[in-house]
C-alpha cells in the first residue's frame, strides 16, 4: 500500500540508506529487479497482481537473483505463513506495524548472516551446487561435514535424504527424511521427501500420510495440493481427492499447469466429465491455450460428445493451425463420427506438419484400405 511504501522509505532513509527503488506490486517489483542492480528486497506479503510470496518464488527460481536477501512484511506470522515462506527460503519477516529500530535490526541480522554464513550453511550451499551438477559423492561429503557440525539440523538430514534417494538407496533416504522430521516436525521438504520414498517403495498409504502432513502445514501450495489429490485419486478416495484439487485451484487460480495436471489425472482414471469441467474452467482463465483445447477435446470424445469435441478442436486450430497433435486428435474424432474423408484430411495435414508422425501415417494407411 502507498502509505506502507512511504513508511518503509522514510525509515530506510532515517537509517542511512540512500539508494531506494519502489514498486506498487509484485509485477512492477519483478521489472525493477530485472532492470536494476538491487541488493536487498523488502516486500509485503499481500500485494495485487503478484503477491510477495509469488515474487519470492520467482526470485529464488532465477539464478540471477536467487541469492538476493529478501525480507517479507506481514500483518501476522501464522504457522502456514511461516511454513510457506521457509520452504521458499525467505531470509526473514517482520510484522506490521514496526518501528525504525526493529526494521534496522532485522536488515542488519540478515546482512550479517549473508556475509558471514555459518559452517553448516557453507557446506549446505556447496553441497547443493554439487547435487544440482550431478556430483552426488561430492554433495554427500559436504552434507556429512555439515552433519558433524550440527547433527540436529533438519535441513542437513533432508539434504542427505535427497542424495540417497537420487542414488536409489531408498532405505537410507527414508531414515534421513525421518530424522529431518524428528528434528523439525514442520519441515515441509522432509515430509515431501518421505512421500516420494514411500511412492517408490509402493507404500501408498504411508506416502499419502506423509503428503497429508505437508499440505496441513502449508495448505496454500497449489502444486503440492494437486499432487496430494492425484495420490488420493489413485487410491480411490474420490471425495478427498476432489477436495484437494479444489484447494489447489483456489491456492493459485492462474496456474494452468496445475489445472491441466488435474484434468489429466481425471482422464487417466476414466473420469471424463470431471476432466471436461476442469478444462473448461482453465479455458475461462486462458482462452488461448491450444493444449487445454486439445485435452478438452479428448475428454469430450471419451464421452461420445463428438460434435462438441470437433468444435473445440477447430477452435484450437483457429489459434494455432500448425499444431499437428490437434489435427491428429481431430482426425480420430472424425473417425468416430464416421467422417472418414475428413479424418484422412486431418491426418495428412498432421504428417505434412510433422513428417515423422508415424501414428498419423498408420491411420491414413488403415483408412485408405477400408475405403477401397
Amino acid at each position: 500500500m502507498p502509505n506502507m511504501i512511504r513508511t518503509v522509505r522514510n525509515i530506510l532513509r532515517h537509517l542511512g540508506y540512500q539508494h531506494i527503488m519502489e514498486a506498487e506490486d509484485g509485477v512492477s517489483a519483478w521489472k525493477v529487479l530485472k532492470n536494476n542492480k538491487i541488493d536487498f528486497v523488502i516486500a509485503d506479503w499481500n500485494m495485487p497482481n503478484m503477491t510477495g510470496m509469488d515474487l519470492l518464488r520467482k526470485v529464488r527460481l532465477d539464478s540471477n537473483f536467487r541469492d538476493i536477501p529478501f525480507l517479507m512484511v506481514t500483518a501476522e506470522v501464522a504457522e502456514e505463513i511461516v511454513a510457506e515462506a521457509a520452504e521458499t527460503e525467505v531470509d526473514g519477516y517482520i510484522i506490521k506495524p514496526f518501528v525504525a529500530k526493529i526494521l534496522g535490526e532485522k536488515i542488519k541480522t540478515i546482512l550479517e548472516k549473508r556475509n558471514n554464513p555459518s559452517e553448516v550453511d557453507t557446506c549446505l550451499k556447496l553441497g547443493n551446487v554439487y547435487f544440482k551438477s550431478g556430483m552426488l559423492d561430492n554433495a554427500l561429503k559436504e552434507y556429512e561435514k555439515a552433519l558433524k557440525v550440527n547433527p540436529n539440523s533438519s535441513r542437513v538430514h533432508c539434504a542427505l535424504g535427497g542424495v540417497f534417494q537420487e542414488q536409489g538407496k531408498t532405505d537410507q533416504a527414508e531414515k534421513s527424511y525421518k530424522k529431518a522430521v524428528e528434528h523439525g516436525p514442520k519441515y515441509l521438504k522432509a515430509h515431501e521427501g518421505l512421500a516420494r520414498v514411500y511412492e517408490v517403495k509402493g507404500e501408498k498409504d504411508k506416502a499419502i500420510t506423509a503428503m497429508k502432513e505437508a499440505v496441513e502445514i502449508s495448505p496454500k501450495n497449489s502444486e503440492r495440493q494437486g499432487g496430494f489429490g492425484k495420490m488420493l485419486l489413485e487410491k480411490g478416495d474420490l471425495e478427498e481427492a476432489k477436495e484437494a484439487f479444489s484447494l489447489a485451484v483456489k491456492a493459485d487460480p492462474q496456474n494452468m499447469s496445475v489445472r491441466t495436471e488435474i484434468g489429466n489425472a481425471f482422464l487417466d482414471k476414466g473420469m471424463s466429465e470431471d476432466a471436461e469441467k476442469i478444462f473448461k474452467q482453465a479455458l475461462e482463465v486462458n482462452p488461448q491455450s491450444v493444449e487445454i483445447y486439445n485435452r478438452l477435446g479428448i475428454a469430450l470424445r471419451k464421452q461420445g460428445k463428438l460434435q462438441i469435441a470437433i468444435r473445440e478442436y477447430q477452435r484450437a486450430l483457429e489459434i494455432d493451425p500448425d499444431d499437428e497433435n490437434v489435427h491428429y486428435n481431430l482426425g480420430r474424432t472424425y473417425i468416430e463420427a464416421g467422417m472418414i474423408a475428413d479424418a484422412i484430411r486431418e491426418f495428412e495435414e498432421a504428417v505434412r506438419l510433422y513428417p515423422e508422425f508415424e501414428e498419423a501415417k498408420e491411420q491414413i494407411q488403415s483408412l485408405r484400405e477400408k475405403v477401397k
